[in-house]
């Protein structure tokens, strides 16, 4: 493992603090799995955007236009059904 020192204000250090306690976990794991959570969302949004990046380069797009009259009909559908009859 690397070590890494971070600081944290007092409320966000109170809060990680009240965490750990409360899951009977040390600090340092919550703080790393967090960082590992976060890193992974992140590669995943990164790898998406790139992904359609890379659609919109080969052509594969659908017009403007498609796309809000579908929204528009699905907005539509779901508004009748939570609309009591």
């Amino acid at each position: 493992m690397k070590p890494i020192s971070i600081s944290l204000d007092d409320a966000t250090g109170e809060k990680l603090d009240a965490l750990a306690q409360s899951q009977g976990r040390p600090r340092p794991q919550l703080v790393r799995d967090a960082i590992e959570q976060y890193l992974e969302t992140e590669t995943r949004i990164i790898e998406a955007i790139k992904a359609g990046i890379a659609d919109a380069d080969a052509g594969n797009l659908i017009p403007h236009e498609e796309v809000m009259a579908e929204l528009h009909a699905r907005n539509e559908a779901a508004r009748r059904a939570s609309t009591p009859s």
